[in-house]
């Protein structure tokens, strides 16, 4: 009995480890299933240079469609390859696409003097660029120069390709009085001095004098410039009061980021509709503000623009992601809650409950994959729903707490496409004026 007993035991332990291993066995083949997926269906891309054609662009043809938004995000805003692959998409919706504008994450009155310059040669790239007073980088400088060459060389008939920036976020208001002055010196040089005063001021007060002291004088003004002149003037003026806003809470721990997503809607529908006349339009920014999300604000919840743009225009709006394994970036020394210095940083490495973790798997250097059409009741492809965690860096990192810098999500829900690469390398800042070239961004994530 005792040794049919311990042959029992024998028997079941073996039973047991042979179990174990069948477990880890299916284990290692549903992993190397989800892989064997991600090469047969992710769109390979040769490199970032936006200079050098490639023919797999063409997938966008498909996946965008008719689309007349399409949302260009960055994991990090100091990373090239994502300045660089976002022009490449550009330039491929423009040529092929008939897009006809960028809107850019930066302030509204100082994409002004881009446009002018890429438009119509007013100025100097250089010029522009400095006016800008942000994305001090030679990748904007280049995306600068390449709008420029595409308009002098389009053929007769063909839009103009247009840049704008769309944010209400700017902490310095000089571009704004400049403009603000600039045009009242045509229609009203009598209130010049009292206007520029309150507005060197900075205070909410009385950015809501001028901006009414505007609005109240259109038909006068209309009739001393033109329609186009006077409703940018007054958009200017009307970007002054949520852009105290937002600073005024950021400085005081307050919720900010609602406000400046919900006015900055306003902006890109503006520009769209005033413009731009309705046409189909790019917009570059950190992947958390072109996604479909609500992200937390202090003890609040913040719609942002992805997902506002979403919930107006559905399926005309698709947004594509940027992600990557590992490599460098730029961005401000961010450590015990002190900033330092913009530094190039090393990007810890991910862990395995993280998206890119997943296609790093996948062994292919540069991807684009459409997440809008797959089927995800399919076991291969169920692990894309999430969530799992994907790199949330904006103006500001510190290796040693890196864990902060990931938001956990389900991919597909915030995303209609992501383009991933294995390793990235940082942004070449320039300088002017002799001074070194700083970020200018806002601090934190986006």
């Amino acid at each position: 009995m005792r040794e049919r007993l311990m042959c029992s035991c024998w028997l079941a332990a073996l039973l047991v480890a042979a179990l174990g291993l069948a477990c880890d066995s299916v284990t290692d083949q549903e992993a190397d299933v989800e892989v064997q997926w991600l090469q047969q269906h992710v769109v390979p891309i040769g490199n970032a240079d936006p200079d050098v054609p490639d023919a797999a662009l063409a997938v966008l043809q498909q996946t965008i469609g008719d689309a007349r938004l399409v949302g260009l995000g960055e994991a990090t805003h100091g990373t090239t390859e994502f300045w660089g692959i976002r022009q490449k998409i550009s330039r491929y919706l423009v040529e092929e696409m008939g897009f006809s504008a960028i809107l850019f994450e930066a302030p509204l009155p100082n994409g002004l003097h881009i446009n002018s310059y890429v438009t119509e040669g007013i100025g100097t790239a250089e010029e522009a660029h400095r006016r800008l007073g942000y994305w001090r980088y030679q990748e904007m400088r280049d995306l600068i120069d390449w709008m420029r060459s595409h308009n002098v060389q389009r053929s007769p008939g063909d839009p103009l390709l247009h840049f704008f920036g769309y944010d209400c976020a700017f902490r310095s208001w000089e571009e704004s009085i400049a403009l603000i002055a600039d045009y009242l010196a045509v229609v009203d040089p009598a209130a010049v001095a009292d206007i520029t005063t309150r507005l060197e001021n900075y205070t909410l007060e009385d950015s809501e004098y001028v901006y009414d002291f505007i609005a109240s004088r259109r038909d006068t003004y209309v009739a001393l410039s033109s329609l186009e002149s006077y409703e940018i003037t007054l958009k200017i003026a009307e970007n002054l009061p949520p852009s105290w806003e937002v600073w005024h809470n950021l400085e005081n721990n307050l919720p900010e980021m609602d406000i400046r997503e919900g006015f900055n809607i306003e902006n890109v529908n503006w520009l769209i509709e005033h413009m731009l006349d309705g046409g189909k339009v790019i917009i570059w920014a950190h992947n958390g503000h072109v996604g479909n999300w609500y992200r937390p604000d202090r003890d609040t919840q913040a719609q942002m623009l992805g997902s506002r743009l979403k919930e107006q225009y559905g399926d005309d709006y698709y947004v594509i992601a940027t992600e990557f394994y590992g490599g460098r970036f730029r961005a401000w020394e961010y450590c015990g809650g002190n900033y330092t210095a913009m530094i190039e940083h090393v990007a810890a490495q991910p862990g395995d409950d993280t998206y890119t973790h997943l296609f790093h798997q996948a062994a292919i250097p540069l991807f684009y994959l459409d997440l809008s059409k797959v089927d995800y009741t399919l076991p291969e492809t169920a692990w894309l729903m999430g969530p799992l965690k994907a790199r949330d860096i904006g103006a500001s990192y510190c290796a040693a707490e890196d864990s902060y810098y990931y938001s956990e999500l389900s991919l597909p829900d915030k995303y209609d496409g992501i383009v991933h690469f294995e390793t990235t390398n940082p942004t070449t800042p320039i300088t002017f004026d002799g001074q070194a070239a700083g970020l200018n961004v806002l601090p934190g994530r986006g």
